[in-house]
């Protein structure tokens, strides 16, 4: 999953690029699924990932984002299951009841707590999440922090130059340890 500001869009979708030629070459039966998020989430194609420009929609939607994320791995209960987040801010977006989404900054209370209850359900589900931060924003990295102390998993603090580097050897390290 990545959302990323146009500055960082670049590194971001290289990476995306990279995880997925890795997956299908080196792990030709790994399921891999992209979500891009923003004000909204959806699911990236592989062919639309050189092409795929960020949002000028404003929004964090981690929560619906991770709710495709569950949808996907709910249709592969059987495989190793893995979640790993490339993002440069904390959750601004959520869906409402109606499917409608809904924008606030500084975040509300009602978006940090549907975040937080998507992360809760990766945890029920023994799916810790690697973070992958962009950036220094404070708010972001103390959010982070919080959420992998919550749900056992990790956060890379990275910057472009780094991110590829860091999700591959992630997604490689990640598929070792399920294995054991």
């Amino acid at each position: 999953m990545t959302m990323v500001s146009p500055s960082k869009n670049v590194p971001a979708k290289t990476t995306a690029m990279a995880l997925h030629a890795l997956a299908s070459s080196a792990f030709p039966l790994d399921a891999l699924e992209i979500i891009a998020f923003a004000n909204l989430a959806r699911v990236v194609a592989p062919h639309e990932l050189p092409d795929l420009e960020a949002s000028s929609i404003q929004g964090t939607n981690l929560q619906h984002a991770l709710m495709l994320a569950g949808q996907f791995l709910d249709r592969h209960r059987d495989a190793d299951q893995i979640v790993m987040v490339v993002t440069d801010g904390e959750p601004t977006a959520h869906l409402e009841r109606d499917g409608g989404w809904w924008f606030d900054w500084p975040p509300s209370r009602e978006t940090i707590a549907s975040t937080v209850a998507e992360v809760d359900r990766m945890t029920a589900r023994r799916i810790p999440i690697s973070w992958f931060r962009l950036g220094d924003e404070h708010r972001l990295e103390v959010f982070l922090d919080e959420m992998a102390r919550r749900n056992r998993g990790r956060v890379f603090a990275a910057t472009g130059d780094q991110l590829g580097d860091y999700v591959v050897s992630d997604y490689v390290t990640s598929r070792r340890r399920s294995r054991r």
